[in-house]
């Protein structure tokens, strides 16, 4: 019987033999989405083929602009690609770099981190420079000689001499300073400091005149940080009996 309810397969929910000829349309229909989302389409492609007849549509880039001062994007409808239309033109066509992919985006020359910049001197000024307080009473005896061990064993050696397993396998620059020698027990503090960040004692005098550093030392200021290098310093001045 037409309109007949029967139970079904599983007998515990009644069916009706009444069929339905659903089309996506009436879906759609039922749903709400599409159609709303057609007209919104359909409008802006209307009002872009209007702003295109008064000459100030870029139907490629969606570039839209009114009486010479109202700019802004509006769906793209480009003669060329794989999308005929492009709703979110700025993000499609905008470009984006993989990590390490060049051109590498870096900052400004002379910018300033978010923590601080350190200050550069002269050497006059480096000179005369003192450890700040702050590091002096952070200053951990313990700590700071593992720090000398891991960065500057290697080539100092224990006794910070410089006699140590690296001294016969340098091929360039001078030989690793000996810190316990005249020349390093007369520096003042900031001169130790300023050797320690800029890479030995001929690095920071060649740094102060533009000159790249010829040594095998690195410059520590790249690796340690201000903290570390004044506690170095504080270890150095220590062994030496100052």
């Amino acid at each position: 019987m037409r309109g007949q309810r029967t139970l079904s397969a599983a007998g515990s929910r009644p069916t009706s033999t009444r069929r339905m000829a659903l089309s996506p349309l009436s879906l759609n229909h039922r749903t709400g989405a599409a159609p709303r989302a057609l007209r919104a389409l359909a409008t802006a492609g209307l009002v872009a083929l209007a702003l295109a007849a008064a000459g100030c549509y870029n139907n490629n880039t969606g570039d839209t602009g009114v009486l010479g001062f109202a700019r802004f994007k509006l769906p793209a409808f480009p003669e060329t690609g794989s999308h005929a239309t492009v709703v979110f033109s700025e993000m499609h066509f905008s470009p984006a770099y993989k990590v390490q992919e060049v051109p590498r985006i870096l900052p400004p020359e002379g910018s300033v981190p978010v923590g601080g910049a350190e200050i550069v001197y002269t050497a006059e000024e480096y000179a005369a420079l003192i450890q700040p307080d702050a590091y002096a009473d952070s200053y951990d005896p313990a700590e700071t000689a593992e720090l000398y061990r891991v960065n500057c064993m290697v080539c100092h050696g224990q006794s910070l001499t410089g006699e140590s397993v690296m001294k016969d396998f340098l091929v360039r620059g001078a030989a690793p300073a000996d810190m316990m020698g005249d020349i390093a027990m007369n520096a003042t503090e900031g001169e130790l400091f300023a050797w320690i960040s800029y890479g030995s004692r001929t690095a920071f005098t060649l740094a102060m005149v533009g000159e790249p550093n010829p040594t095998v030392m690195p410059d520590f200021r790249n690796l340690l940080t201000e903290e570390e290098r004044w506690h170095l310093v504080s270890y150095i001045l220590g062994r030496q009996g100052r």
